[in-house]
């Protein structure tokens, strides 16, 4: 029996391992399929068959990413998503710990009332926010696509950690209270510092959020002043052909801010993900 039993869990953790390599190749085939093509000249892209990797490769594609209105794209990206990020954060951890911890009548309708901007498509928000910030003068603006993130953004976050939050274990909260900590000390210095790992989940996938959103810049932006980079990146679709070397390398670079974001807060992700799991 206990021979039977070691054979079975040898072959369930084969098994686990097969599907995890499966499971890698095909989430990391696109990016390395992304990256060989940003290598490779226009006619090496066009022939056939398609070559897995670049017979003659060039970093001309590259010199047209990081060159012109790209790094202003990149940067009007970088702003808008790292500001609606910041600021979805500042407004969502209140937010999401007075909905989990100071409950009181109606509480529950309105916390399923931020969720209406989820609900509806951007395209169905786009002409609200032109005409209301044609009207403010925010077109063109990655200012103005800060505020336009945040009603896509804030939701999230705060529902996110308004399920870590309710976890918080009520001694700790009743140990500051004590200790004469306000309700503000209080999250500061207890509660914040205590859920960094729900704290890293939500900021990641709000930025994530920001970060790709396309409709809502494209409706608000006119010129590079103001356009991020999935705008600039549709820009290489032209009339007559698509600029796939340059299109790639311009989406490499643009993941690299992605990965950088991810690996920070890899160990906040992987424990409030676990902790999400094991929840209840």
């Amino acid at each position: 029996m206990a021979g039977s039993d070691l054979s079975r869990s040898r072959w369930g953790d084969l098994g686990a391992y097969v599907i995890l390599v499966v499971a890698c190749v095909l989430l990391l085939l696109p990016i390395y399929w992304i990256v060989t093509t940003s290598l490779k000249p226009t006619p090496e892209i066009l022939s056939t068959p398609t070559r897995l990797w670049p017979q003659n490769p060039t970093l001309e594609n590259y010199q047209v990413a990081l060159s012109g209105d790209f790094r202003r794209y990149l940067l009007n990206s970088l702003i808008a998503a790292g500001g609606a990020t910041v600021i979805g954060l500042l407004l969502a951890i209140p937010a999401a710990f007075g909905f989990a911890k100071y409950p009181y009548r109606g509480a529950n309708g309105l916390i399923w009332f931020t969720l209406i901007t989820r609900v509806f498509p951007p395209i169905a928000l786009a002409l609200p926010f032109f005409m209301q910030f044609r009207a403010l003068g925010l077109l063109d603006t990655p200012w103005g696509l800060i505020i336009a993130y945040l009603p896509i953004v804030l939701p999230l976050m705060i529902w996110i950690l308004y399920g870590f939050f309710q976890d918080f274990p009520r001694e700790l909260l009743e140990a500051a209270e004590i200790d004469g900590l306000g309700v503000i000390g209080t999250l500061i210095r207890v509660v914040v510092p205590l859920s960094l790992p729900g704290i890293g989940v939500a900021t990641l996938f709000g930025f994530l959020v920001a970060w790709n959103e396309f409709v809502i810049a494209l409706t608000l932006t006119r010129t590079p002043a103001g356009q991020t980079m999935p705008v600039g990146i549709s820009t290489l679709i032209t009339q007559f052909q698509v600029l796939w070397g340059e299109m790639m390398a311009v989406a490499c670079i643009y993941l690299i801010p992605v990965f950088a974001v991810t690996v920070l807060a890899q160990r906040g992700l992987v424990r409030g993900l676990m902790r999400g799991a094991t929840k209840g």
